[in-house]
């Protein structure tokens, strides 16, 4: 078995009511000023209004308007801090409302401009604590030591990075998800499901990552398909919840791949959202790697006929990938977002920005293979 390295760090509470554990956690660690950042799009839902309201401690709450925020919306928010000395930052709603969370505890504590924190431990690591309270299934950012943002100028999305910024605490309520739209939660599952392939399949991936990987792959495949008929179904809420954790945890391990990468640039000039970025490239990235002799796919869901070959697995992993891709309508045609043939060479060259993902890939994937991919989209 090969030497690894695996990291998990954070508090966890997971399960209906979960959410209730917020006064215990201010009160043990005597956190008397928030700073709420909340998505926009959840302060007319009762249940989470009146759960912020209930909070014991003084509290100001900052609203996330930008579905994908970037440098400067996160400059503009920081006006809003009002140089209040918060104890801790609390983060409610998608991806977006915990990044940005994580930014303004950053920025609260650090003068510079936001973008000069872009990059990896470049600010004072002295910031108040974060607590994330994930209101969709499968970003992962209440557990991982990372923060997106655009880079306006540059057309790049490059995050604020550091372990400081990882949640101290996580609060995984599956009914804080019920809100949220049936679009919003295929794009999440689906970024979990990315998380999970790619982690799984990655140079640097280990016995004990997979471990994470497979469990939160199955859960979640087995019950996105599902949820467009069972949107206000608590159980099946707390299986893509508990699936999306565990990917995320395999993520935070193992590292990402082509997909992910590729979904950056698409989101960041063609505004399609990162978990259905990330899920049009995924079979495309499979099928590569599967026809350059990469089969460990079929590890990854339990099938019930071992008695197959390992390339035959690996191309049942891929039609289930398909077929699952078809029932909750991830597109296929990356035209129907706006790109043209003439955007190939700068979206390669953004790709190529995030190298470091692509070298995970089991198989060498680099500017011909981001090419033969976007020709399977109708690119090129």
């Amino acid at each position: 078995m090969n030497q690894f390295n695996f990291i998990f760090k954070g508090n966890i509470f997971f399960g209906i009511g979960a959410r209730n554990n917020i006064d215990m956690i201010l009160k043990t660690n005597n956190y008397q000023k928030a700073c709420i950042v909340i998505d926009h799009a959840l302060m007319s839902v009762p249940l989470i209004r009146d759960y912020i309201s209930k909070f014991k401690c003084e509290s100001k709450i900052i609203i996330c308007d930008i579905s994908e925020p970037n440098y400067n919306s996160l400059e503009e928010k920081r006006k809003e801090l009002d140089n209040i000395r918060f104890d801790v930052f609390i983060g409610i709603g998608g991806g977006s409302a915990l990044d940005l969370a994580k930014g303004l505890s950053v920025l609260s504590e650090n003068n510079g401009p936001a973008i000069s924190y872009r990059g990896f431990n470049k600010f004072n690591p002295k910031i108040p604590p974060i607590i994330g309270i994930p209101t969709t299934a499968g970003t992962g950012s209440e557990i991982t030591p990372n923060a997106s943002f655009i880079d306006s100028n540059e057309k790049k999305k490059m995050g604020i990075n550091g372990e400081a910024i990882r949640p101290k605490y996580a609060i995984l309520d599956p009914e804080m998800t019920l809100s949220c739209p049936l679009g919003a939660t295929i794009s999440a599952g689906v970024d979990s499901l990315v998380h999970a392939t790619e982690a799984f399949s990655a140079k640097k991936s280990n016995k004990m990552a997979n471990l994470f990987a497979k469990e939160g792959f199955k859960i979640v495949i087995d019950n996105l398909p599902l949820i467009a008929d069972n949107l206000d179904n608590n159980k099946v809420r707390e299986k893509l919840m508990y699936g999306a954790f565990l990917s995320a945890i395999a993520l935070m391990n193992s590292g990402t791949g082509p997909a992910a990468a590729m979904s950056y640039p698409l989101g960041v000039r063609f505004g399609v959202p990162h978990g259905i970025g990330g899920g049009i490239f995924l079979p495309h990235v499979i099928k590569y790697n599967i026809d350059q002799g990469f089969y460990n796919y079929g590890n990854l869901y339990p099938f019930n006929n071992r008695n197959k070959s390992e390339d035959a697995l690996a191309k049942d992993f891929l039609n289930l990938i398909n077929k699952t891709w078809k029932i909750i309508k991830v597109p296929e045609d990356l035209r129907k977002f706006g790109m043209v043939d003439s955007d190939i060479d700068l979206f390669v060259s953004d790709t190529m920005d995030l190298r470091g993902a692509l070298d995970q890939n089991p198989k060498e994937f680099y500017e011909n293979e981001i090419k033969l991919i976007l020709k399977k989209l109708k690119i090129g």
